[in-house]
């Protein structure tokens, strides 16, 4: 190679190498993005102007259809929210289907669309959701109870054990596959599963409710008194969810009306 043809292949690799180098990064375009939004005003006309001209300039990112439909959920306009969900999903599943997938079963109900996210997300090699903190192997669980079907609820969750741990899974998981073994009509383990959760945490008032319920199912009063108390004790840490209710929520309403059927 020539002096001269090496030279022009240098000054040509270091050009591309500058070009590339000021080239933004998807990192870079979203601080810009949420940048722009932010002096929009958060969910005031001006701010989902913007977010759609965004969108119409970056039909490729994922990011921005995401964006835009939480604020939309937020107002319980799903039918638009999800519309932009699924286009953010479309364009990343790996990001955006466990979170899809929550959607559909928490506050839509659609409990055989949500499987479908999970499987996706799981086939994807992507189970745990950053946005609203949860493994789709516990979300797709908790889709086949509300389904009926106890005892594929309780595989998936045996299959979440099996791989991750007993110590490596959300306790609240080992709540989900007792209830769904108390409605299969295995007590027994359905009491071992809310043990697992006090050993781990002796304050869970879930976990005490739910095995006083077993209890009072099997003329225990005395038995289902004591959990009930229990409950009404760690009152304060009963899990909520400041959006909203969890599938299953547990209120002190239900603690205070089971102790008054087993204690007095």
């Amino acid at each position: 190679m020539s002096e001269k043809v090496l030279m022009c292949w240098c000054v040509g690799v270091l050009i591309l190498l500058s070009i590339t180098a000021c080239q933004p990064t998807k990192v870079d375009d979203e601080a810009i993005w949420r940048g722009q939004l932010e002096k929009a005003g958060y969910g005031s006309p001006n701010w989902y102007a913007t977010i759609d001209q965004l969108i119409k300039k970056n039909p490729d990112n994922a990011w921005l259809p995401y964006r835009k439909a939480v604020p939309l959920f937020n107002k319980g306009e799903y039918v638009e929210g999800m519309a932009s969900l699924s286009k953010a999903v479309e364009l990343d599943p790996f990001m955006y289907a466990n979170y899809r997938g929550a959607v559909k079963l928490m506050d839509l109900g659609d409990y055989e669309g949500a499987i479908e996210d999970f499987k996706t997300s799981i086939q994807l090699k992507n189970h745990v959701d950053i946005i609203i903190p949860g493994s789709a192997y516990e979300r797709m669980g908790i889709a086949y109870k509300q389904m009926g079907d106890y005892q594929k609820a309780i595989d998936i969750f045996d299959e979440a054990v099996a791989k991750f741990g007993i110590d490596g899974v959300d306790i609240y998981l080992f709540m989900y596959r007792g209830m769904a073994k108390f409605k299969s009509g295995d007590a027994a383990g359905a009491l071992a599963d809310f043990d697992i959760i006090m050993d781990k945490w002796d304050k869970c008032p879930e976990a005490y409710y739910h095995k006083g319920l077993v209890h009072q199912q099997q003329n225990q009063k005395d038995l289902a008194c004591k959990q009930f108390k229990k409950a009404l004790l760690y009152k304060n840490y009963i899990h909520g969810n400041p959006g909203g209710a969890y599938i299953d929520q547990l209120y002190e309403a239900d603690i205070e009306r089971m102790f008054d059927l087993s204690c007095r």
